[in-house]
């Protein structure tokens, strides 16, 4: 029975090496990659093409002035870090991340005292957390209360969903 199957599996895996060695098989194949890069290609472009170089050019000007204000910010802190680069990805809707950076010694000697991040933390508001980049800001108190009104919505047997 065994021998029977080992023959078996021998005989099905010669027959898939023979039909991808075929010229016909292998024609097929070719040609359903390029297909699908041609495609993904008009894709790309597509999406290219309909971004709006306005909007792109509104988007820059906002993340390097927000950039530069959050330096700004982070050099009154005393903090020894920077956002040192923007990326921006050209999607719709675009997306843009921040990279950040330490000062180095030379700069930190330049710019006076630093700060670590581990005190910055303690020497904001006790009891805050900060929900958004937008600044908001939420107690201890509400933060429960949200977790209380979230857990009221899952049902007891959570497999009902």
């Amino acid at each position: 029975m065994a021998e029977q199957a080992a023959s078996q599996a021998q005989a099905v895996a010669g027959q898939a090496t023979h039909s991808a060695q075929d010229p016909e098989t292998q024609e097929k194949l070719s040609q359903q990659a390029r297909a699908a890069m041609g495609a993904a290609r008009r894709g790309v472009s597509t999406v290219v093409e309909r971004i709006d170089p306005s909007v792109l050019a509104d988007l820059i000007i906002k993340s390097t002035a927000l950039q530069e204000m959050t330096n700004a910010s982070l050099r009154e802190k005393h903090s020894p870090y920077r956002i040192a680069e923007i990326g921006i990805t050209a999607s719709i809707p675009p997306g843009v991340t921040f990279s950040i950076s330490r000062l180095d010694s030379h700069e930190e000697t330049i710019t006076g005292a630093v700060v670590s991040s581990e005190v910055l933390v303690d020497d904001q508001k006790p009891g805050e957390a900060v929900i958004s980049l937008d600044g908001t800001t939420l107690s201890e108190q509400e933060i429960a209360d949200v977790r209380a009104a979230f857990a009221s919505e899952v049902p007891e047997d959570i497999n009902q969903l």
